[in-house]
């Protein structure tokens, strides 16, 4: 059923001749496979904007979506920590008004207000390598993973184990585990995301890079 429902839209996106999903319907891939996401709604109007901030509660994160614009951070088109209805209502029109001066004509189907998820940060992504195929990979994320570069790798398909030695193998992994009172982070949760994460990408081979 996942794997069906998957290919389904990747043929649609094929059809429209792009090769990048949009976050909505990367989000709609993980959910087929149970890997969870943060709450999402889009919307094309201001005051579905507000009521959906409200809904789904603040600080929220909104950004723009369009398959033109890959990059959101670069194209100012991306804001976080929103606390108000107000800054949210300014917000819907700052960051379409950044992303048509960045691409023009760009296609946007709407903005995504999202929840703003707390806790520590952790990359969990795949990559096609050229010699072995899909490849899962985890590590430190945030504003670190740039700096620290703290990442491993295994071969999908993994096994449970083979998720446990990318956790422990990690050198920031005592940050994980919380450090001067901090809390652990959930390491069954991690194990389950990034064997679900294998599962995706060795099922389906079109996926270049997650």
């Amino acid at each position: 059923m996942a794997k069906s429902a998957v290919l389904t839209l990747f043929k649609r996106v094929k059809a429209q001749k792009r090769a990048v999903l949009t976050e909505v319907e990367a989000k709609q891939v993980l959910d087929s496979y149970g890997i969870p996401t943060t709450k999402g709604i889009l919307v094309n109007k201001k005051e579905d904007a507000i009521k959906a901030a409200q809904k789904i509660g603040f600080p929220v994160v909104m950004k723009v979506v369009s398959p033109e614009i890959v990059h959101k951070t670069e194209a100012k088109a991306v804001a976080v920590g929103l606390k108000t209805v107000e800054e949210v209502a300014q917000a819907f029109e700052t960051l379409q008004k950044n992303a048509r001066a960045y691409k023009k004509g760009a296609k946007i189907h709407g903005v995504l207000i999202q929840e703003m998820a707390s806790g520590k940060e952790v990359i969990i992504g795949a990559i096609k390598d050229v010699q072995f195929g899909p490849t899962v990979m985890f590590g430190i994320g945030g504003v670190l993973v740039e700096i620290m570069k703290d990442v491993t790798f295994r071969v999908a398909p993994i096994s449970k184990l083979d998720a446990q030695e990318m956790l422990h193998e990690l050198k920031g992994y005592k940050i994980l585990q919380g450090v001067r009172g901090q809390k652990p982070i959930n390491e069954s949760a991690i194990l389950n995301i990034l064997l679900k994460v294998s599962q995706l990408v060795s099922e389906n081979p079109q996926i270049k890079e997650l």
